[in-house]
């Protein structure tokens, strides 16, 4: 069994397993989205009740039968929140792939989706002086492995709506307590 040693031989691997498939009667698409994030968890520590605005770019490669691959590119920011008089900004921004699955075998409709991806959460604070100490703030980042899961819509080859649950699998820093950054996501996407 041949294993790549490299990731620039697993990239051209993977490349090659894509031009393999059966040629489709469509190309590649490239797609935007545009949603909001509800906070779950320890996580609204941090970013409050407001959501957070989001926009994600994507590819989707139809593999025929109702199955769809998608890599893409998201980045979610929200505002400052005051938390136990710290100000808390935090953002995202991540990188993954999600799988689609039409149940009618055509790609519009309902699917389900689920996806890997790496994010890249920040979390600007800023401490208030408290006499004698004076005020300041720092930022930290962590990088994680996430998942996501849910379900969409597509009202036709362009337009469609998705609802996702967007969890981290390991712990990281944009939480009070190290744990959390999961996430409802609520978006419409766009196919061109």
């Amino acid at each position: 069994m041949l294993i790549p040693r490299t990731p620039r031989l697993l990239a051209i691997l993977t490349g090659a397993a894509l031009f393999a498939l059966p040629a489709r009667a469509e190309g590649p698409r490239f797609g935007l989205q545009i949603h909001a994030n509800g906070a779950l968890d320890n996580l609204k520590d941090v970013t409050g009740t407001t959501p957070g605005a989001g926009v994600g770019f994507h590819l989707t490669f139809d593999l025929g039968g109702g199955h769809v691959l998608r890599p893409r590119l998201d980045a979610v920011f929200y505002a400052e929140h005051t938390f136990k008089n710290v100000a808390y900004k935090a953002h995202d921004l991540s990188l993954g792939a999600d799988y689609l699955y039409f149940p009618a075998h055509q790609t519009t409709g309902l699917y389900l989706t689920a996806g890997l991806r790496v994010h890249r959460w920040s979390l600007d604070r800023t401490y208030p002086a408290v006499p004698p100490y004076p005020g300041g703030s720092d930022t930290v980042t962590s990088t994680d492995l996430g998942y996501a899961a849910g379900l969409g819509f597509d009202f036709n080859r362009t337009v469609g709506a998705e609802l996702r649950f967007v969890g981290n699998l390991t712990d990281h820093v944009v939480s009070t307590d190290g744990s959390g950054g999961n996430v409802l996501q609520a978006g419409l996407t766009f196919r061109f």
